[in-house]
């Protein structure tokens, strides 16, 4: 699965790079730009065949990363991405006792450290002759370098499993991401959503999706 994403964003990528941008009186430049953006993380259901359970509160995040700019023609344009992110949410409702029943801690922290690649097609339009938009879509590929389950009870560090990834979560994620943006100077201010698209639980059983809205801003040189 991993080799045939690879394979695929490197033709993908291939194809973009290979089209010529039409000239139709637009800056046809390519740009590179940094962005930074302010993530509402809004974790999903746990599914099984009996229905679904509400197991997580929605968290915070921030992205950092760059982007690349290349006009296609006609008002389009392709922009591929890399970023890092940092995520974060917490259990909803989820009590820790001990073996007599006693509280030891309540709704455990999820922390997440890691890439993404968003390879978003847009199309930029003028509102007036002093104002523009864009919408943009695509799919955008995260990759968790890190992760952790923090509990605040410090007596319960080892017993109760602090492990992210392994035996939980998966570490690829794939999302349909779809938002609006108003360019302003070399800036470019915008809102989007992520729409997890892969079930990040190991447990065949159980399915789990992320969702992700943003607010970001880009600077393109």
């Amino acid at each position: 699965m991993k080799r045939f994403l690879i394979i695929t964003l490197i033709a993908f990528l291939a194809g973009i790079f290979n089209t010529r941008a039409e000239s139709d009186g637009t800056n046809t430049a390519p740009m590179f730009g940094v962005r930074a953006a302010f993530d509402v993380n809004i974790p999903g259901d746990w599914h099984n065949d009996s229905g679904a359970a509400r197991m997580y509160r929605n968290g915070y995040g921030v992205t950092l990363g760059g982007v690349y700019n290349i006009y296609l023609g006609k008002g389009f344009y392709f922009e591929p991405g890399v970023s890092f992110f940092y995520d974060s949410y917490s259990y909803d409702d989820l009590k820790i006792t001990d073996d007599n029943g006693y509280l030891k801690s309540e709704n455990p922290s999820l922390y997440k450290l890691g890439l993404r690649i968003p390879l978003v097609i847009g199309y930029s339009f003028n509102i007036s002759d002093r104002f523009s938009m864009s919408v943009f879509t695509g799919p955008e590929l995260s990759w968790a370098l890190g992760g952790k389950i923090k509990v605040k009870n410090k007596e319960l560090t080892g017993i109760f499993p602090d492990r992210l990834f392994g035996d939980f979560q998966r570490r690829l994620d794939c999302a349909w991401k779809i938002g609006v943006g108003v360019p302003y100077n070399s800036f470019l201010i915008s809102i989007d959503a992520a729409i997890g698209m892969t079930n990040l639980l190991k447990n065949k059983n159980v399915s789990f999706r992320e969702n992700r809205v943003s607010v970001g801003m880009a600077y393109y040189f």
